[in-house]
């Protein structure tokens, strides 16, 4: 009985049978015209090395640590109104992001000399990319300054190369 299942499952697919999976998978997927960003981020102790503005849309972070210690990378929008340094103090007081920010991806913690990816959609906004792990002396990355502020930009408005600095 179950080679015929298998058997039946194989005859089914070879003849489009799953197509209409496969257009369904499709289409919570990217349109024929949106473009994936690639975007390449080291962490070293205690920083990013990214770029400072996005075209908002579909993103693909590239974290590679070349630090000694574990990193890992968070992505929070700030709320409208608030700013870089707010969220700072905020996680230097509460040692966590405050309730006006929002979370919207973070990839594993990473050893040295490794690498994790992480894919989102990122609407128009500022964005904080932090390190929100402790360090060994009990002190968080973010307060060691781990942590760069992102512009997301519609596509009509191209990302700009330079590195945001910290304000």
């Amino acid at each position: 009985m179950t080679r015929l299942l298998r058997t039946f499952v194989l005859r089914t697919a070879l003849a489009g049978g799953v197509a209409p999976l496969a257009t369904l998978a499709g289409a919570q997927g990217t349109t024929p015209a949106e473009h994936i960003q690639y975007v390449r981020i080291v962490a070293r102790d205690y920083a990013f090395d990214a770029p400072g503005t996005l075209a908002a849309g579909i993103v693909t972070f590239h974290l590679v640590n070349q630090g000694s210690d574990l990193h890992q990378l968070s992505i929070i929008e700030l709320g409208l109104g608030h700013t870089v340094k707010e969220f700072y103090e905020a996680m230097r007081a509460k040692g966590m992001p405050p309730a006006w920010s929002v979370t919207v991806g973070m990839t594993p913690t990473i050893p040295t000399n490794s690498e994790a990816f992480l894919s989102l959609r990122l609407t128009p906004g500022r964005y904080v990319l932090a390190c929100m792990i402790p360090a060994k002396d009990g002190r968080s990355h973010v307060e060691k300054g781990m942590y760069l502020w992102v512009t997301a930009v519609s596509r009509s408005n191209p990302p700009a190369p330079a590195a945001a600095k910290k304000p």
